[in-house]
């Protein structure tokens, strides 16, 4: 009787060992399974107009009376923002910022000068009328230069529509790093489970090229981690 107790006591654990070690080998797998992933990027580019300019006219004078070059300074400005009204820009697109003088004789210039005073000033447009800024932009130099007034002038352009079109540019770039995801498991004989962890890197907004500041190009790269099976 003993013997049968034993033998029984002995199957039972024999059959709970059996069934433990089976547990342990599918946990272990499943376990294992998770730690399969596979790293993916999705980028998404696009190409826009800029809705936005800024025109800076930046000019300057020289004299050796202080009084007769803030004069010509004044009529410098007056002039200045007359052609930028001629060209069709608002009161409101004009931004004024106040002439700066120097005196040269200040410093090491002393002996090196012929006017003592030096005065220049920037008047900048802000404005969204495109083609009248990348214009005028071209012109505005040499129309000053026939006023006796030797200005340097430049345009530069932003855009400002991006939070309108980042939903669309994050859908896209996720989809890419789906598609490229899908690609890798292909190739691996594997499938794609579930997302694991997902990153939206940065927005760049750069000018199209050197020549093309007026379109820019808009980046996102979205970094995505999935399972595989």
């Amino acid at each position: 009787m003993p013997f049968k107790k034993n033998m029984i006591l002995g199957g039972a654990i024999v059959l709970a060992s059996l069934v433990l070690g089976i547990f342990m080998v599918c946990t272990v797998k499943t376990f294992k399974s998770y730690d399969d992933t596979v790293l993916v990027r999705g980028l998404c580019e696009k190409e826009v107009p800029a809705d936005r300019a800024v025109l800076r006219v930046n000019f300057s004078n020289q004299d050796n009376e202080l009084t007769s070059l803030r004069a010509t300074m004044e009529r410098s400005e007056q002039a200045v923002i007359a052609l930028l009204k001629k060209a069709g820009f608002a009161d409101e697109e004009i931004k004024y910022t106040s002439a700066h003088f120097n005196d040269r004789y200040d410093g090491y210039y002393t002996n090196n000068v012929r006017f003592r005073y030096n005065a220049n000033q920037t008047i900048n447009v802000f404005t969204d009328k495109m083609d009248v800024v990348g214009q005028l932009a071209k012109t505005i130099d040499g129309e000053l230069l026939k006023l006796d007034i030797i200005s340097n002038s430049y345009a530069s352009y932003e855009y400002h529509g991006l939070n309108d079109i980042k939903p669309a540019m994050i859908a896209e770039s996720l989809g890419n790093a789906r598609s490229a995801a899908d690609e890798f498991a292909k190739n691996s004989h594997s499938t794609i489970g579930k997302m694991r962890t997902a990153s939206q890197g940065y927005f760049e907004v750069d000018d199209l090229d050197e020549n093309t500041p007026q379109i820019k190009k808009v980046r996102v790269v979205t970094t995505v981690e999935y399972y595989l099976k």
